[in-house]
């Protein structure tokens, strides 16, 4: 499930807790920003029956108290990326009950409750950016990982909603939605930032501030750079011919972000511009093995205006935004000892436009929603050639989409709230998609929550999967795809058993239907996209959470999965059956803390139905508080037990699993440099 030549195919796009641990070594301290810090300080104050009780805003389009919301919503603050001193977004989110990750040496992919398929690029999560959908319009990719748009110094906090959320989001939200909010900062300042890690990492940002009466502003700029692992060893590729089964110097990784959010009275304008390009060692889809061609860049650029305020009929929003995707992928292809080596690329690009509104309104205890939003891609192209030779797959396309929806929130019993919601988008090349959502919470009392949600969710086939094709292994679908659709009851028990500590437990049945795939023609012999898989996935959650004044806080979780295919009644790929992670923060000295994790996972399935062995992780960070006049320091290790640990490979690799990293390491050190405001 790749954007490739399937042939000489093109480049690919594709994709028990346990002891304790000793990390002596770890004894330098963590990046934070002064004004970062004092809300760190800000923080520490809150109970944890304070902090539960945030106010989100992706589980109902509107703010309201967690525990209230109609879903399973967890939260993750720039406190907590900075005292787990977390690289990626992937990473934060791998933290979380329910959620876990792999790697396939070019792309970060998610699993949500034990279903998790390489290849489809994360497309059935929905990933926002403040609201705004950063999904492209070629293959529906969410990045995660190194390839994500923003720096994640820039975080304020990531809002993560587990669940079908069509019913207000649409398409892609089918196992959740994941809005991350960047940090709306006043006054005047520089900083900078710079770390420095494993295979010769390195990383630079700076970043500026400003306000001035109404106006103000954020500007920032980030470069990375690292070298990779400067040899890795594959066994299915040990022979002479393919260097014993070595890739050399070819697991390079660099990106550059910026990112501009301007706020005069009720209008926002935010964007971004990201391109990363990543080489890949894996020789994955038939590539030549240890070549270092073999590469692929994503860039990605957006700029959205919004206009928010609260008007007679009650809280209005309105969106208009312009969105660039491309891609690009080079790769090496040898189809014998004596055939030449030749070059094949891949490109893809779309450029789209956009409005979006709503508006919510109180009614006494009641309350209604409603929206609207209208999308049309200016163009949507896709090519494949071999380097020198006309092209063997030319696309374009232009397709629009457009979506009504709504949600009434009734309260006609004491500590009864009942949620009805539903949507409905048509898309100019699939037709409409109805949307449903129903949600029950009851309160007993203020510490508790009872709930239950039945939600329907789409995903609706994207521009590779309906129109590809290179006329040598890969053709067109037989008759047109229509959309996945997910069915979902969940319960869920949130309890506060005193100030500062927390049980939750979660059950939910998914049961998937019209999924995607890629599979052979029997006739022609070629491959095809076609609507033929149906999964199911039973899942139990339960987390256990505290936290005191003094900072000191600890979250542990354990999951249980059985995810199988309905059609075939076998254990699913890519699935850990169980997963156990436990978090904690020790306040040390000087606002200074030691954030400790530990993550683990069963044993997975892979597509070539061998085992993946289980796995479990330990990494550590000191960071500190402000030294030395707003300079910050942290120190991170990764793995720190250098286990030995691997993730499934998707169908597209000879490798039924790709070895992850041993032992690394990150140091950081930042400063902020504020400036006062003139008076006149």
């Amino acid at each position: 499930m790749c954007p490739v030549l399937t042939t000489c195919p093109v480049l690919s796009r594709c994709r028990p807790l346990a002891a304790t641990l000793t990390l002596s070594a770890l004894l330098l301290p963590a990046s934070m920003l002064s004004a970062q810090s004092q809300d760190d300080q800000g923080a520490m104050s809150l109970s944890l029956e304070a902090l539960t009780h945030a106010q989100v805003f992706s589980a109902s389009r509107h703010l309201e108290d967690s525990r209230q919301a109609p879903a399973s919503v967890s939260i993750i603050t720039a406190a907590d990326i900075r005292r787990y001193g977390w690289r990626t977004l992937g990473e934060a989110i791998n933290s979380l009950r329910g959620f876990y990750t792999s790697y396939d040496r070019q792309y970060t992919y998610l699993g949500v409750r034990g279903l998790l398929r390489p290849g489809d690029y994360n497309s059935r999560v929905l990933l926002l950016i403040n609201g705004h959908r950063t999904n492209e319009n070629v293959y529906d990719s969410a990045f995660i990982g190194t390839e994500f748009e923003l720096d994640l110094d820039l975080i304020d906090h990531i809002e993560i909603v587990r669940g079908p959320s069509s019913s207000l989001f649409g398409t892609n939200a089918v196992f959740g939605v994941i809005n991350v909010i960047t940090r709306r900062l006043s006054g005047n300042a520089v900083e900078t930032s710079a770390d420095t890690s494993s295979f010769l990492g390195r990383t630079g940002r700076i970043t500026t501030t400003f306000e001035q009466g109404k106006l103000s502003g954020l500007f920032s700029g980030s470069l990375f750079r690292s070298n990779g692992q400067s040899a890795l060893f594959y066994p299915e590729f040990a022979s002479p011919a393919t260097n014993n089964g070595w890739a050399d110097n070819i697991d390079g990784d660099r990106y550059g972000h910026a990112f501009a959010d301007l706020q005069y009275g009720h209008f926002r304008l935010h964007g971004l511009f990201s391109s990363r390009t990543k080489s890949i060692p894996t020789a994955s889809y038939g590539r030549s093995f240890d070549d270092p061609a073999n590469t692929s860049t994503d860039s990605r650029a957006y700029a959205e205006l919004t206009y928010h305020r609260a008007v007679s009929l009650g809280d209005l929003e309105v969106r208009v935004y312009d969105d660039w995707y491309e891609f690009f992928g080079l790769g090496a292809f040898n189809e014998g000892p004596a055939a030449p080596r030749i070059l094949a690329s891949n490109w893809a690009s779309a450029i789209w436009l956009g409005t979006a509104a709503s508006l919510d309104r109180q009614i006494g205890r009641q309350r209604m929603l409603v929206g609207g939003d209208f999308e049309h891609s200016v163009t949507i192209r896709q090519t494949n050639q071999i380097l020198g030779q006309p092209s063997l797959f030319v696309d374009h396309r232009s397709p629009s989409r457009a979506a009504a929806y709504g949600e009434g929130e009734l309260n006609l019993i004491p500590k009864l709230s009942i949620r009805i919601g539903a949507r409905m988008d048509w898309f100019s090349a699939y037709g409409g998609s109805f949307s449903p959502r129903i949600a029950l919470v009851y309160s007993p009392e203020a510490r508790t929550a009872l709930k239950y949600i039945y939600g329907e969710a789409f995903r609706a086939p994207n521009a590779y999967e309906s129109y590809y094709y290179d006329g040598i292994t890969s053709e067109p679908p037989p008759s047109p795809l229509i959309p996945e659709r997910m069915r979902s009851n969940e319960v869920i028990v949130e309890r506060g058993l005193s100030s500062w500590f927390q049980l939750s437990v979660d059950a939910s049945n998914n049961r998937l239907k019209n999924l995607i795939d890629q599979v052979p023609d029997a006739s022609t012999g070629f491959t095809e996209f076609v609507n033929i898989g149906r999964d199911r996935g039973l899942t139990l959650e339960m987390e256990l959470e505290a936290k005191r004044a003094s900072g000191l806080a600890a979250r542990a979780s354990y999951t249980l999965a059985d995810a199988t295919d309905d059609i075939q009644h076998s254990w699913l790929a890519n699935s850990p059956k169980r997963m156990a992670k436990l978090n904690t923060t020790l306040p040390l000295f000087h606002h200074s803390f030691a954030g400790i994790e530990l993550l683990s996972s069963s044993a997975q399935k892979t597509y070539q139905d061998t085992t993946v062995d289980s796995a479990l992780l330990a990494n550590a960070t000191f960071s500190s508080g402000p030294l030395f006049r707003d300079w910050q320091f942290s120190a991170s290790g990764y793995n720190a037990l250098n286990h030995r640990w691997f993730s499934p490979a998707g169908p597209a690799f000879a490798q039924a699993q790709i070895q992850q990293d041993g032992r690394t390491f990150l140091f950081k050190l930042s400063h902020t440099l504020a400036f006062e405001r003139s008076s006149k």
